[in-house]
């Protein structure tokens, strides 16, 4: 019978921000191991749940390791990325000692940065591929974000990434790994790389594959490449342009069957092609007021307003309040803010009380926002310690845990607001009917996301506005301090380029 272990540790890493990664974020979001890592996952549309159900119709034996998950958010603290590496890499090396393993299959993602380690991903795979010596095939699912590097692809055999933004083929992915492993253990195929790292560095935005967007061309090409002979594998990887590191941006990888000269020749067509459309990829952002006014002006709803600034799902604080404080201004009626992550501001909605009126205080204080501290009058309309079971493409299967939270109504006509205390992507009408709010029947709806929120309400929404807002996911890379990347890179140095 074949054996293999899984697990993974999973952060997308925003070092502009200055709140570090904890063991407490893994702990809020996903934190498993061994049996509750395959109970969990069974039936997920993620790749851990890809991999599961996969390799269990196979009849394969699953040695389930560990699998750590914590909202993008700042630079991991060292001692936690230890702690973790060493819990997942020492499970494995102990699997491989009692009975030789046939395999590894990881779902990690691939823009994690520790404290001195900008590479964590690629440390990971290296400490794993130690563990079990060079016989032993190693099998990534990585998040399409991922800041591909030779330190990856050095270490595994394969590197998949997922193919679409948003992300709705992740349990694909994981599929396709135990397939392309099962084929490794069959001796069909011997892996061969190609790596190609582009000086590009583009928003979150305008990396979409949904719609006519250059990814969606870039991914159609990458289609038709892998029908070529020997092909095994065509990664590409628009990357996270919110890593300040030397390996940030785009990349593609491609793995052929022993065919070098292929994989060279095939790498060096999808750059190519990348490269071309680089002008292509920028972001086409309306301003706060502007965004607001063209939602109420808007002849059908409900309109979708995107914080994509201020997104939790690339590093944002999910705290920022400028689009509401727009809202309020503009009288806007029929309108909710989903959500705005601020712990102090749930505390004083829960002090206030569900059915009451006070006055509790929203902003910079609490949450490190670039914006002001409000103080906001508001009846509290629920509190309570809020989670949902996702039910949208993305995350279906999967729960969603936003921790105490409130619902509260503020300004005349009153603009609703989710307050969570976690930080979490808006990216399933399920978060907004878990507290009694159909979307369906509101006329503006603010969501902090950048792309993710299309797979769920783009068939509800009449319109969708991306708004410039304050935030640390701005797509406006060009006025982030970068200090690490690789330079001359675009956009940042398209004057020279």
């Amino acid at each position: 019978m074949t054996r293999v272990a899984v697990g993974g540790i999973s952060q997308e890493t925003n070092t502009f921000s200055p709140q570090q990664t904890t063991l407490s974020d893994f702990q809020c979001r996903t934190l498993v191991r061994g049996q509750a890592l395959i109970d969990g996952s069974r039936g997920a549309s993620t790749a851990l749940g890809g991999i599961v159900d996969t390799a269990l119709a196979l009849h394969w034996e699953i040695e389930p390791l560990l699998f750590a998950s914590a909202t993008p958010g700042g630079r991991v603290r060292r001692g936690v990325f230890e702690a973790l590496t060493n819990e997942l890499v020492g499970g494995i090396a102990v699997a491989q000692a009692s009975d030789d393993l046939d395999g590894v299959l990881l779902a990690l993602h691939g823009a994690m940065v520790s404290d001195g380690l900008e590479d964590a991903d690629g440390e990971i795979l290296r400490r794993v591929r130690k563990a079990v010596g060079p016989g032993v095939p190693i099998v990534v699912v990585l998040d399409s974000h991922a800041n591909l590097t030779a330190k990856m692809v050095a270490a595994a055999d394969i590197l998949l990434a997922y193919e679409t933004y948003p992300h709705i083929d992740t349990y694909a992915r994981g599929s396709q790994a135990v397939r392309l492993m099962e084929r490794l253990r069959r001796g069909d195929f011997r892996p061969v790389h190609a790596l190609r790292q582009m000086p590009l560095l583009s928003p979150l935005t305008a990396q979409r594959t949904d719609g006519a967007t250059p990814m969606a061309e870039l991914a159609e090409m990458a289609v038709d490449l892998r029908r070529e002979r020997d092909v095994v594998a065509i990664t590409l990887t628009p990357g996270f342009p919110y890593s300040d590191i030397r390996d940030a941006g785009m990349a593609v990888l491609v793995t052929t069957n022993a065919d070098e000269r292929c994989a060279n020749e095939l790498a060096d067509r999808l750059a190519d092609a990348c490269w071309e459309r680089r002008s292509r990829f920028v972001a086409e952002l309306t301003p706060v007021r502007e965004a607001v006014a063209q939602a109420m002006a808007a002849e059908h709803r409900p309109v979708v307003l995107a914080d994509v600034a201020d997104n939790p799902g690339a590093g944002g604080t999910g705290s920022e309040t400028a689009i509401l404080q727009a809202l309020l201004d503009a009288r806007a009626v029929g309108s909710v803010v989903a959500t705005i992550a601020d712990e102090r501001a749930v505390r004083q909605a829960a002090t206030i009380g569900a059915g009451q009126r006070g006055v509790l205080r929203l902003g910079a204080a609490a949450s490190r926002s670039s914006g002001p501290v409000r103080e906001i009058a508001a009846f509290v309309r629920w509190v309570g310690d809020l989670s949902f079971a996702g039910q949208g493409p993305m995350g279906a299967g999967t729960t969603t845990r936003l921790g105490p939270s409130a619902v509260i109504e503020v300004g005349d006509p009153p603009v609703e607001v989710i307050l969570s205390s976690n930080r979490v992507q808006s990216l399933d009408p399920q978060l907004l009917r878990s507290v009694g709010i159909a979307p369906e029947e509101r006329r503006i709806i603010a969501l902090k996301s950048s792309v993710h929120f299309r797979a769920a309400f783009e068939p509800l929404a009449a319109a969708i506005i991306e708004v410039d807002g304050p935030g640390r996911s701005s797509p406006n890379i060009q006025q982030l301090p970068y200090r690490r990347v690789r330079r001359p890179i675009w956009p940042l140095d398209c004057d020279v380029m």
